[in-house]
Order: structure tokens, then C-alpha cells, then sequence
């Protein structure tokens, strides 16, 4: 699992140092835009407590990052079945290369990106892996969210 002292900020890495020294603070919850080709802008919510979300956001969920323990779908609907849930939800997980793999993400239909702590400058190629798979899972199983 990716050392939470570490983020990645406008795809250059920024330790959580420097963002405290910058009088950053944690945010519940960041609105995103993407441009996608075209021209058109795209926003997406990410949020860390699923659990505030209604029955009409669930429909709008397309991804979760997953840690590895299951209590993490704990109260989630689809009686928190993880199997159920990335049926409906696509599933990623991030990872140092040289860690091993979880045993419950092992199992799960779960995208795996790793990534190296020696070559960061791969970052860009993991997150358009991202994206890649996000669109197509939004065409195959959420076509009514896409713009």
C-alpha cells in the first residue's frame, strides 16, 4: 500500500511535508475536472466516507479504491459483498512493485496499478491506465453517466 505521507499533485510529486508547510489541509471530499478529448469537461466527486452517500449516489458510484480487508464494504449496499460491488463498481488498487499483492485483492476483480518508488516518472502512464479502464467500464455497465 502506497505510503499515505505521499501524494501526487498536478502529476508531480509533493510530500505531505511540503503541503503541511503550505498550510494544506485533509479534504472529505475534492471535485475534479477532466477534459476529455474533444474538448469536453468532465467532473467527478471523490469522497471518503461512502457512507454519507443516498441511495440515488450509489447509482452514480463508477470507482472505489481498495485497500485489501473486506470490512472496508462494511454498510456498503449490495450487503457489502465485495464480489457484488465491483460488479457494479470498478475496482482498483494501488501498490508499490516491489510489495505483494493482498490476498483479498488476489481474489477480487480488482485492477492492480503499481507503481515504482525509483522511476515515479511512470506515474503519468498508470493514471492514463486509470482512466482507460474507468471509461470502459463506464461504457459496458454506466452508459447513462457518460457525457
Amino acid at each position: 500500500m502506497l505510503n499515505s505521507k505521499e501524494i501526487l499533485q498536478d502529476l508531480k510529486f509533493v510530500s505531505t511535508e511540503e503541503k503541511k508547510a503550505q498550510g494544506a489541509k485533509r479534504d472529505n471530499e475534492v471535485l475534479i475536472h477532466r477534459r476529455k478529448e474533444g474538448g469536453l469537461t468532465v467532473p467527478y466527486r471523490i469522497i471518503d466516507n461512502p457512507l454519507k452517500l443516498t441511495p440515488d449516489d450509489w447509482e452514480r458510484v463508477v470507482a472505489v479504491f481498495v485497500q485489501g480487508p473486506a470490512w472496508q464494504f462494511k454498510s456498503w449496499p449490495w450487503n457489502g459483498n465485495p464480489v457484488e460491488i465491483f460488479s457494479k463498481v470498478r475496482a482498483f488498487h494501488l501498490k508499490w512493485n516491489e510489495l505483494p499483492l493482498d490476498h483479498n485483492v488476489k481474489k477480487w476483480s480488482v485492477h492492480v496499478m503499481s507503481l515504482d518508488r525509483h522511476r515515479r516518472h511512470l506515474d503519468r502512464a498508470a493514471l492514463q491506465q486509470f482512466w482507460e479502464q474507468l471509461d470502459r467500464h463506464m461504457v459496458k455497465n454506466k452508459p447513462h453517466l457518460r457525457y
